[in-house]
């Protein structure tokens, strides 16, 4: 609705009237406006649409306006002047059949202010006054649009750090999983280096004590007998159970012969 209500603001004053004549907006809606054509005083208090009206309160808008929305329903007044600041408007209007100046006050679609005269100095000085007065009167309005957008831009960015923030948490914790995987891996593999290593010191000092046997062994068998173990050695030519230096006994058996 107030999204609505800015983009009307800044649509022609006659649009914005026709559109209350022809009942886009309930005639409740217009304000109170001042009746007295010559008086030059500040704008009425504003009464919105919107805004609950007691049962006692006239059910239509007073006579000068609705009079003047007659006028622009019927093509009789011509706009001379249009100022927007914000959602509020100052506008001049001209009848040529009676020469009458007809000067308002809007916000959006709701009349603050209306008022006639005959003078066209007077016109212009209250068209003046009413276009400094929506300066004013816009400046809150002006305000709260800008600082709804720096909210609004404010959220968005927010937002979008926020998320920037998630995704660098979720790529840290990736990351991290990663690393961690890694350093398992890592100590498993040393650990399985560290034994690998230790079985091969194991099996190279194995190694080198069969080097070492296998050298002594070629060592020995390169030497030969020595005269020694030849002396120990039993005579070849000796019978067995002959000591040196004794002759054998022949025995002599006699036998009959038949």
């Amino acid at each position: 609705m107030r999204d609505m209500e800015k983009q009307n603001g800044k649509q022609s004053i006659r649009m914005a009237v026709f559109a209350v004549v022809m009942g886009a907006l309930p005639v409740t809606g217009v304000a109170r406006a001042g009746t007295d054509s010559s008086s030059n005083a500040a704008p009425s208090a504003p009464v919105s649409a919107r805004q609950a009206v007691p049962s006692t309160a006239p059910a239509e808008a007073p006579v000068l306006t609705q009079h003047v929305l007659q006028s622009i329903k019927e093509h009789r007044l011509v706009e001379l002047r249009t100022i927007y600041n914000g959602p509020f408007a100052a506008a001049m209007f001209f009848n040529p059949s009676t020469l009458n100046y007809t000067v308002v006050l809007l916000k959006n679609h709701d009349f603050w202010w209306v008022g006639q005269t005959a003078d066209g100095h007077k016109a212009e000085m209250l068209y003046t006054k009413l276009a400094t007065q929506t300066i004013r009167l816009s400046a809150p309005d002006i305000a709260k649009i800008q600082l709804d957008a720096r909210i609004a831009v404010a959220r968005s960015s927010l937002r979008a750090q926020q998320k920037r923030e998630a995704e660098l948490e979720q790529q840290i914790s990736a990351q991290q999983k990663v690393m961690q995987a890694g350093t398992a891996a890592q100590s498993q593999l040393l650990s399985e280096a560290q034994a690998l290593n230790s079985r091969r010191q194991e099996l190279q000092r194995q190694l080198d004590q069969t080097n070492a046997a296998i050298a002594g062994l070629q060592s020995k068998a390169q030497e030969g007998p020595s005269l020694g173990d030849l002396q120990t050695l039993p005579s070849a030519s000796a019978p067995v159970g002959v000591t040196p230096h004794q002759k054998p006994k022949i025995q002599v058996r006699a036998t009959a012969h038949p």
